[in-house]
């Protein structure tokens, strides 16, 4: 049972580390975007 609960709580913050770095991605990506058209 332990390890159930260990495994959903790493489950759970790779899940949030994967969420933020596709954010930060976006992000980044639609600031090349509009610096590409200045």
């Amino acid at each position: 049972m332990i390890s159930f609960i260990a495994g959903m709580f790493v489950g759970s913050l790779v899940m949030l580390v994967i969420m933020s770095m596709m954010f930060v991605a976006k992000q980044a990506d639609e600031q090349s975007a509009n610096w590409q058209k200045k």
